[in-house]
């Protein structure tokens, strides 16, 4: 990122916490300021992915689970088109209710995404335990497949129909693009757009997430958009004391954070 740039990522970070959409934080060492994108390019980052993903198991279509076929993307979008609501169709912003919730164990993130994102569209009806269960995983053992994910949503969303889009290891601006429209799609309709983070030493990083040697793979649901900027919540505040419950990143770099893996649309 240029210098430029991040000037113009500073000035739109200040209208987010003016607005009261991030809580701002003290940087330190271990804990990168909400502005920190990472010192690698977008290229490197892929590349450092790729090297290092110890969880990419090609024998089940990689860790990023069954990506969506073309009739689910045709279902998905006639959905998308039927249920459009007329009075945000031309919205440059809209944000779902704010529903954070800690994750109660390290490895919780996946229920506690869903308890989040369900939320989102007013649905309460199970809480991380009662997902932990289901999904197969006990507190600090195991985590959430992309595929659990996919089933949990869909089982609970009330109708609204879940499809899984993979990203490669360095998404491309056509990625972006597709990402911006289909949060706004789904954010339109009330519904949760679902993150699949892969974060390496040196690349951006979700607000207060620790930058060190560890990958840090991580769920996270999105509450809305304001034109190229994304706004999520984030369940890892009872994991590390430098996580906002919500923050904003510029769509861009959200993608790159969830190269490697990939969201549910």
């Amino acid at each position: 990122m240029t210098i430029a740039a991040k000037a113009t990522t500073a000035g739109v970070l200040a209208a987010f916490v003016f607005a009261g959409l991030i809580t701002p934080q003290a940087a330190s060492a271990d804990s990168p300021s909400p502005t920190w994108v990472g010192t690698l390019s977008a290229q490197e980052v892929g590349a450092a992915k790729a090297a290092n993903d110890d969880r990419n198991d090609k024998s089940k279509d990689g860790w990023g689970g069954r990506n969506a076929t073309a009739a689910e993307l045709k279902s998905k979008d006639a959905y998308m088109a039927a249920h459009k609501p007329k009075a945000v169709t031309s919205a440059t912003s809209k944000m779902l209710a704010n529903t954070h919730q800690g994750q109660w164990y390290n490895n919780y993130c996946g229920p506690a995404t869903l308890v989040m994102a369900l939320g989102m569209r007013g649905i309460w009806n199970h809480d991380q335990g009662t997902f932990a269960s289901w999904i197969g995983i006990t507190p600090n053992n195991g985590g959430t497949g992309v595929d659990q994910m996919g089933k949990q949503l869909n089982d609970e969303a009330g109708g609204f129909p879940y499809v899984r889009i993979n990203l490669p290891y360095t998404p491309t601006s056509a990625d972006v693009a597709a990402f911006k429209n289909r949060l706004i799609g789904d954010t339109d309709a009330g519904a949760s757009l679902v993150g699949n983070a892969m974060e390496v030493y040196n690349g951006p990083h979700l607000v207060g997430h620790p930058n060190n040697s560890t990958t840090i793979y991580h769920w996270f649901p999105f509450q809305g958009y304001d034109g190229d900027w994304a706004a999520y919540l984030d369940s890892a505040t009872t994991v590390w004391s430098s996580v906002p419950s919500r923050s904003g990143m510029p769509n861009s770099t959200l993608v790159t954070i969830m190269g490697g893996r990939g969201y549910n649309w």
